[in-house]
């Protein structure tokens, strides 16, 4: 069953049962650094507020009838991209608050690391998003779309985007170190 996946083949050769029954982790370690920016308590409400508020805006974008955003493909494109990226990002935000801190070493592989990936790619998908939008209202006007949706629309894009780049700042500026144990300094 766990040859399926590589990632669920990685995640379980660190456990091992004991005599007793007992299944104990014998992998790595990541530890949030205490001379970062931000203290750990505050780093997790900024990622949890960055990854909650896209989600908001990114769902919330999508509720107005937005000039291209009910037949015209290269704005609904990168908007579903961005729905898409901004999911991703949010999982493994919230994978990042989940795991705590100390973090294994696969918890910190599969969320911490990631995060930072998907924030930028969420970004210039948003950047793109807009692009396309203003585009298409040159082009097209604003086919009779009340004149808060023309206006509320790119704003959440860019809002988006914003909130994208910060959370993207704070996954490069507070860092997680390694954690060496006896053992492994033996070897």
């Amino acid at each position: 069953m766990w040859e399926v996946g590589g990632r669920r083949k990685k995640k379980y050769r660190d456990f091992v049962e004991t005599l007793d029954g007992e299944v104990i982790y014998t992998g790595g370690h990541y530890v949030y650094d205490p001379e970062n920016p931000l203290p750990y308590r505050r780093y997790r409400i900024a990622v949890a507020l960055a990854c909650t508020g896209c989600a908001i805006l990114a769902a919330a974008a999508g509720l107005y009838r937005a000039p291209g955003m009910d037949r015209t493909f290269y704005v609904l494109l990168p908007y579903v991209f961005l729905l898409g990226f901004t999911a991703l990002m949010c999982l493994r935000g919230a994978g990042t608050i989940k795991a705590g801190n100390p973090i294994r070493a696969f918890d910190y592989e599969y969320a911490v690391q990631p995060m930072q990936h998907w924030a930028k790619v969420s970004a210039v998908f948003a950047a793109i998003l807009l692009v396309c939008y203003f585009f298409h209202l040159i082009r097209s006007g604003r086919e009779g779309c009340s004149m808060v949706a023309v206006v509320a629309f790119p704003l959440m894009a860019a809002l988006i985007g914003a909130t994208d780049l910060w959370l993207l700042q704070i996954a490069k500026k507070n860092v997680w170190r390694e954690v060496i144990t006896e053992e492994e300094k033996e070897k």
